[in-house]
């Protein structure tokens, strides 16, 4: 049986827990209990929470990352250095999935803690271990290239294809894809989209003007020809490969450029939104995001808003100094009264 770990666990604390142990007042933990042999017992009762994506990301990063690494380590003598170092190889060829795999093994150790599998003096290794740091994916669409894109848009939607359609509902909401791609009528409100489920949970999208014309004129065409709940149902066909495969037309139509994503049409939204004056939280809530930071990663500014900016603060500065500049130089007639 284990009760510690040298040398977090001296001498006298492992006495005082073999003491514990004797008198049954202390739940040692077994030696043999492998990492490789408690992924199993974490799936079984973690993965209840996870949707499809979730846990088929998960069961690769432990299938592949994790268990290599850590399986035949007891759980309870993984160190801070063996995590290190797996770390700092993984992220040489992958610092996004070495995140990733660090945050799922952080949490497993943690789950371990909890359910009694651990010293009571154990300290989680992966504590402190910084992750690397994300790099800002994507761009932002410019206000001619927003104008061209709607034009591509609007043509190639006057012949009734639902990738399209699907296309300009992303540019008009900001959400995902794969929240597109589920969204039901019954989830289209009058002033907002109503989502059962997204990234992160239930949620609602305010729709503007613009937007509500939108759903308001598909909601009629849609259901009278269709007898689907789905807003945008791609009858077995993989959604959003068709969108893609669309959007590479759409592209091309509107003369974008070709690294531009699919994504990249909610970091224009969000863009576009704190351009105009919306605040980080404001749109932070229009996109579904947990934490502000998370908006404030990939909401570029354009240019030419920075250098109005720019110059606002530059003409504040110089007036300022004017200003004082008068108050301290004498006027004509103190100037003769001092002569």
């Amino acid at each position: 049986m284990s009760i510690g770990q040298y040398p977090e666990t001296n001498l006298k604390a492992a006495r005082v827990a073999a003491a514990a142990v004797l008198s049954g007042s202390f739940a040692p933990v077994p030696a043999s209990l492998r990492f490789g042999e408690f992924c199993a017992e974490h799936e079984a009762r973690h993965a209840v929470g996870l949707k499809p994506s979730g846990l088929r990301s998960y069961r690769s990063y432990v299938r592949n990352q994790l268990i290599p690494a850590f399986g035949l380590l007891p759980i309870a003598r993984i160190t801070r250095a063996d995590v290190i170092r797996w770390f700092e190889r993984y992220s040489a060829t992958s610092p996004g999935g070495a995140n990733r795999a660090l945050g799922i093994l952080g949490q497993m150790l943690a789950s371990a803690q909890q359910w009694n599998r651990m010293p009571s003096n154990w300290v989680n290794p992966v504590s402190g271990v910084r992750y690397n740091r994300r790099k800002t994916r994507g761009t932002f669409l410019s206000k001619p290239q927003m104008a061209r894109l709607g034009t591509a848009l609007t043509l190639r939607s006057k012949s009734g294809c639902l990738a399209t359609q699907a296309l300009a509902a992303l540019a008009l909401t900001g959400c995902r894809a794969g929240e597109m791609l589920s969204l039901t009528w019954g989830e289209v409100l009058p002033d907002r989209l109503r989502l059962r489920d997204s990234k992160t949970g239930a949620r609602d999208v305010p729709l503007g003007t613009t937007a509500r014309r939108f759903f308001s004129a598909n909601r009629k065409a849609r259901l009278s020809a269709s007898n689907t709940a789905l807003v945008f149902p791609f009858p077995g066909l993989d959604g959003y490969e068709r969108i893609r495969t669309v959007w590479k037309g759409v592209r091309r139509d509107a003369q974008l450029p070709t690294a531009l994503r699919i994504h990249d049409l909610r970091h224009s939204f969000a863009s576009h939104a704190i351009m105009s004056g919306e605040t980080l939280f404001t749109v932070s809530r229009l996109l579904g995001h947990r934490r502000v930071q998370t908006t404030a990663r990939y909401a570029h500014l354009a240019d030419d808003t920075m250098l109005k900016s720019a110059e606002h603060i530059g003409w504040l500065i110089m007036a300022q100094a004017t200003r004082s500049r008068q108050r301290r130089e004498p006027s004509p007639s103190e100037k003769g009264e001092a002569a």
